[in-house]
């Protein structure tokens, strides 16, 4: 799964601003903003829905669990509000789900067992895919390396790293 996303992150990326320019084109720019926007807050429902189903399993581990993930959303409503450009949004959930499936994929190559470097390499991991995605954007036509996504990517791993550290406990 980490390697067929991976390379679904590399196909759709030059078609992404594309797919923008086609979106406002057909619709007014504050709808497809407002899709975004539908898009992050079905995101933090799962999210709040996960931190749940951990209260009803471990209730210790619950206030540990839900801390992040209040401040998952809280960053999230925050940074589209206030970013030049909310797509930029986008860099948080595609990267949360790229470093989960790498802590799944170095937890199964371990057969289930425990390993607390798996947090680390999956998030180096992730970031180091991120800043390849952001590089091979530089050589794209209408694309750019940014320090500033690189960053996004990395939180984004972090916060993956998060959500998986929680449905663990």
């Amino acid at each position: 799964m980490f390697g067929l996303y991976s390379l679904g992150i590399i196909i759709a990326t030059p078609y992404l601003p594309a797919l923008i320019r086609f979106a406002n084109s057909r619709w007014p720019s504050a709808s497809v903003s407002k899709f975004v926007l539908a898009i992050e807050i079905l995101i933090a429902i799962v999210m709040l829905l996960l931190t749940i189903a951990v209260y009803k399993k471990k209730k210790g581990k619950f206030w540990l669990f839900l801390f992040p993930v209040c401040g998952i959303i809280l960053i999230s409503v925050l940074l589209y509000h206030y970013l030049p450009n909310p797509y930029e949004f986008t860099h948080f959930p595609e990267y949360a789900i790229l470093s989960f499936l790498m802590k799944k994929a170095l937890d199964e190559k371990r057969d289930g067992g425990r390993n607390r470097n798996s947090y680390v390499k999956s998030g180096l991991f992730t970031g180091m895919i991120g800043i390849g995605d952001e590089i091979y954007q530089h050589f794209l036509p209408g694309r750019v390396f940014t320090w500033y996504d690189v960053i996004l990517n990395f939180v984004g791993g972090i916060l993956g790293l998060i959500v998986y550290w929680g449905l663990k406990k």
